[in-house]
């Protein structure tokens, strides 16, 4: 852990030095350049998201597939050396422990997760491995992870890489050998279909990397992406993230992940309520994302009511960023209570604040 802290450091220390107006909060920035500036990038042109502290897992031995395909959500067991694969981790109630990506390589495999740092899915992995031959290690603080995203990407990345990434399998793992780099490179879609390419590398040369990315820019609208930024596009695009939507509270129907769910290979943890839910149509809220009628300073999480305030749902992620005196906000909210006619307000300290769904 403190190797892990020391390299987030060093890379929050860099991203300092490189941009000296950023604003850093608790250990994220909030914005490199400007919040503005940095979602233009996102929404026309090439974002770099930086994800230094996801956790990763490395297994090694014989079981692995089938193991993971026993446990978790997806079906793995035929997966192949270099195929992508995206899977969930539920508990005994169908609600998340994690979502992940496994990328099998030629000994190994390795699960990349969310940036938990009580490192849940290694406790929980561990916890029903008893008789496999496997072995499950935290390596976090080997690699780390940027996005690429945006409607230049493709055009950005052929630049480098040549056209073989654009027309590459999407389930496939790439490896590439650029200009002294190693990197691992595959491509998922998120929300609404947005395409993230995905590039995970050694710690070691991950500044390198960045710098390199930064400094071949050329034409492009190219920025290093904050939070700021990536909430609001997440927002718009209904993009759930861990913690706020992805949780032990939550389940894959509700936050728009339930295509990472196999319904034909069997029995894995959690298998037993989501076929409840989707037999009997049992799925009681909805990820949306809302329109706030005015600017909101509190942070904390706070509650939907409707016009007899009665709690309705609950905002997830609130936007920093606001246009018109209005904020937007993914939010969980029950499934009775989206029609046209129920009016829903957001609940902020006793205040009640209309609210609008997108």
């Amino acid at each position: 852990m403190f190797q892990e802290n020391r390299v987030l450091l060093n890379i929050n220390d860099y991203l300092l030095q490189k941009y000296p107006d950023a604003l850093e909060e608790k250990e994220e920035f909030a914005y490199l350049t400007s919040s503005k500036e940095e979602y233009s990038s996102l929404n026309y042109g090439v974002g770099l998201r930086i994800n230094p502290d996801l956790k990763i897992i490395q297994l090694s031995g014989k079981d692995i597939l089938d193991f993971l395909n026993r446990v978790s959500t997806n079906a793995l067991i035929a997966v192949k050396t270099y195929d992508k694969m995206n899977t969930l981790f539920l508990n005994e109630k169908g609600r998340f422990i994690d979502r992940t990506t496994l990328i099998p390589l030629e000994d190994r495999c390795l699960l990349v997760g969310s940036p938990d740092r009580e490192n849940r899915l290694l406790s929980w992995l561990n916890k029903y491995i008893i008789m496999e031959d496997i072995k499950a290690e935290d390596y976090s603080g080997k690699y780390a992870l940027v996005d690429i995203i945006g409607p230049q990407t493709e055009s950005f990345l052929t630049m480098i890489l040549g056209k073989q990434v654009i027309i590459s399998d999407e389930k496939k793992i790439r490896r590439f050998d650029v200009d002294g780099f190693t990197f691992y490179s595959f491509l998922t879609r998120e929300g609404n279909g947005i395409k993230f390419f995905r590039f995970l590398i050694e710690r070691e040369k991950f500044l390198d990397f960045i710098d390199y990315l930064v400094g071949i820019k050329s034409v492009f609208d190219l920025s290093v992406i904050g939070k700021n930024a990536f909430d609001f596009f997440r927002i718009k695009n209904l993009i759930p993230a861990y913690p706020n939507e992805i949780n032990d509270l939550t389940n894959p129907y509700e936050v728009n992940l339930i295509n990472e769910v196999s319904f034909t290979k069997g029995c894995y943890i959690g298998q037993e309520v989501i076929a409840r839910l989707d037999t009997y149509s049992k799925v009681r809220r909805k990820m949306v994302a809302v329109n706030i009628l005015h600017e909101i300073a509190n942070r904390e999480p706070f509650t939907i009511i409707d016009d007899n305030s009665n709690q309705v749902g609950e905002i997830t992620t609130l936007s920093n960023m606001h246009s018109f005196n209005e904020q937007k906000a993914l939010a969980l909210i029950n499934i009775k209570a989206l029609s046209d006619q129920i009016k829903l307000y957001a609940n902020v300290e006793g205040q009640q604040i209309p609210l609008t769904i997108v």
